[in-house]
């Protein structure tokens, strides 16, 4: 007898192979048998005629590792059919970690502020650990009282976790573990001895890799060089792990070079000779309309084809919109941040605007560098190319991006910023690059491409921001991303091709056994979808809705989501590399 028995479903199997019209049977957390059960009994039956079974859907690009211990149930992740998320993306996990350095991450505003507090900086990055680690507490219960990648996954074995993680070891939380505060310089030979020993000890504790990050705003990660990190690429290929990288946007004097990006990480990955995945790719700053970015796409992507033809071991993921970014900000006035928290609101803020002598002060601050979001000149770390206004009491605002709309009007766009807010200071903006819909089509299409949410665990009423008036909520992505991608493409690929590139592709990619197909012998993570009535509402009114057509999903043979209800099962674990 089954404990699980799913009836009449049409099986795909996450292989690409084409489906068939058959039963799963589960036992405990494993499948154990596929086909026609119609003899067999089990404890519970569920009659899935009329639905696509699936696997379990995998994320290669998150960072769930940094929220599940304050956000366990991955409610967001299970209502969407995703099952398994890889964390320790972009160079960051929350271990290992030494004893004097913090390195902060997106979802820590509050905990920075309190740590650090500083209007002109949206999140300190490095932070004394002392500090952050009474903010954390303060802020979010977390008890931070782990050292060692292996003592973090332990931690988040004892909480309630609904999903399962897959992380990497991120390399600026090795670098910062060994160095400390002083790790923005190149290392010592000592350091790097050291940084080895704690690449290898992290992959030994069960990490599925190492990732990277070599933005500026992603230090340490930018000042390890080029050899110091194929030192550590090479024990990773030792483990057969993989390199994943948030690849630099701009050269060494702020111009946009995100194809100089790539070149270094994967000559780094070839040096090596470890499998490589590309994180997050896009085209913004390679393209002004749609045209030049569709060029910027092909380009990209003729490049990737051409190193694997050399003999690189690559992949890639990509958000599945051109309308996406890393939080949602439900006013306008969280890019004002240090201007809302100078007049104690956004309303106040509105009143400043229209005062002379503090648009000059506004002005001044900004041409002297402090605020680089709203500084025009240097278009790659402005907000100006990227925000369209989304909300306005003025109609006709509506839909303009910012950079063009100055142009528009032959304005300064810190004075078109100004003067927007001070007529409605409940205004909107999203980010949407300006003709990236078919880029973006063009890179989710490519073979070598797996669509990511690059998203964390939580409720989709979280405010990650400092108060109500600069808010930052999780994006659209992070409830629907895997929805979108199958209703986007399902005219251009089949069924099975799409559901492979979000199962066995990634699960193969990051050497996730067991996971990612349907066949006797797997972890029972698994989908049970309607493919007509599933829908996105990422680009409705209401964005903050779970998305539609997913009947159930099952975590280790344990239903999770049941018609989106959230049984709160928590059968989901902290995956090892080396003993799953």
């Amino acid at each position: 007898m089954f404990d699980i028995l799913i009836r009449g479903g049409l099986i795909v199997d996450g292989t690409g192979k084409p489906g068939r019209i058959g039963d799963v049977g589960i036992v405990g957390d494993r499948i154990c048998a596929i086909g026609d059960l119609s003899h067999q009994s089990a404890k519970q039956e569920i009659q899935a005629e009329g639905k696509v079974i699936t696997p379990g859907f995998i994320d290669p690009h998150s960072h769930s590792d940094l929220s599940v211990l304050f956000q366990p149930s991955m409610t967001n992740y299970l209502m969407q059919g995703v099952t398994t998320v890889v964390g320790g993306n972009c160079g960051h996990s929350y271990g290992p970690v030494g004893e004097e350095l913090y390195r902060s991450a997106i979802i820590d505003p509050k905990v920075a502020f309190q740590a650090e507090p500083s209007y002109f900086t949206m999140t300190a990055l490095l932070l004394p650990k002392e500090k952050a680690v009474k903010a954390l507490k303060e802020q979010y219960g977390i008890e931070m009282d782990w050292h060692s990648f292996k003592e973090y996954l332990d931690k988040c074995d004892q909480q309630p976790l609904d999903g399962n993680i897959a992380s990497l070891a991120g390399y600026s939380a090795i670098r910062g573990t060994v160095m400390g505060m002083d790790c923005c310089r190149e290392a010592t030979e000592e350091e790097i001895l050291k940084m080895e020993e704690l690449t290898r000890q992290c992959l030994e504790d069960g990490a599925f890799g190492l990732s990277t990050g070599t933005d500026p705003q992603y230090v340490p990660g930018p000042f390890a060089t080029f050899d110091e990190t194929v030192r550590m690429l090479k024990i990773v290929k030792d483990y057969d792990g993989i390199f994943a990288s948030h690849t630099r946007n701009t050269d060494n004097e702020g111009k946009p070079d995100r194809m100089g990006g790539y070149e270094d990480m994967l000559k780094q990955a070839m040096a090596a000779g470890v499998r490589a995945n590309v994180s997050h790719v896009h085209t913004l700053g390679m393209g002004v309309d749609e045209k030049t970015n569709a060029e910027a796409a092909r380009k990209t992507l003729a490049y990737f084809e051409e190193m694997e033809k050399q003999g690189c071991d690559l992949s890639y993921d990509v958000i599945p919109s051109p309308y996406s970014m890393d939080m949602t900000v439900p006013y306008f006035a969280t890019f004002l941040r240090p201007f809302v928290l100078m007049s104690g609101s956004r309303q106040h803020l509105a009143e400043n605007f229209k005062v002379p002598d503090f648009r000059k002060m506004i002005h001044t601050v900004v041409e002297a560098g402090h605020y680089p979001f709203l500084d025009h000149r240097n278009l790659m770390s402005s907000i100006y190319p990227i925000l369209t206004i989304s909300r306005h009491e003025n109609a006709a605002h509506i839909g303009k991006n910012l950079y063009a709309y100055a142009e528009e009007r032959k304005q300064n766009p810190l004075d078109l910023v100004m003067d927007l807010f001070a007529e409605d200071c409940d205004m909107g903006a999203e980010m949407a690059m300006p003709g990236a819909v078919e880029s973006n089509d063009i890179l989710c299409m490519h073979r070598l491409a797996m669509p990511c949410s690059d998203g964390f665990t939580g409720d989709k009423t979280m405010n990650f921001g400092l108060n109500e008036d600069i808010q930052m909520t999780p994006n659209p992505m992070n409830f629907s991303f895997i929805i979108r991608y199958l209703t986007r493409y399902q005219k251009q690929l089949p069924l099975e091709a799409l559901i492979h590139r979000i199962t066995q592709k990634p699960a193969e990619r990051f050497g996730i056994e067991k996971r990612g197909v349907l066949e006797t012998g797997a972890y029972a993570d698994i989908v049970i979808l309607d493919r007509e009535q599933l829908h996105s509402y990422d680009r409705d009114a209401d964005v903050f809705q779970y998305p539609e057509g997913i009947d159930y999903v099952l975590v280790n043979g344990v239903v999770t989501i049941d018609h989106k209800h959230h049984t709160q099962a928590a059968a989901g674990r902290m995956l090892r590399k080396n003993r799953q």
